[in-house]
């Protein structure tokens, strides 16, 4: 194996190492997004728009413990996570026959 050393200018290798900052970039930005919508709330209106379901019905499973959520300080608003969300949507999944 022959070792051979490339003599560049800095300029050259900012060029060199500029499309990889931009992925490098775009990653973390991807990253960051999922992240936030991992630990996202959401409101009644919202979560029933999610899962494509009237607030009375989001309102009865709610009552019937059947979907998690977040009680503000013992008050009247009521917030969901994504996760209780998805946690809902994967109980209530038909699996088909094989």
């Amino acid at each position: 194996m022959d070792n051979k050393v490339i003599v560049i200018s800095s300029n050259e290798f900012t060029e060199f190492l500029r499309p990889i900052m931009e992925r490098l970039e775009k990653m973390e930005a991807y990253l960051y997004k999922k992240d936030t919508q991992i630990n996202a709330v959401y409101s009644d209106a919202e979560a029933a728009e999610f899962l494509k379901c009237s607030t009375k019905k989001l309102q009865s499973l709610r009552n019937s413990r059947a979907i998690g959520f977040i009680r503000e300080n013992g008050g009247r608003k009521i917030l969901y996570k994504l996760e209780h969300l998805l946690e809902y949507l994967g109980s209530n999944e038909m699996k088909k026959k094989r």
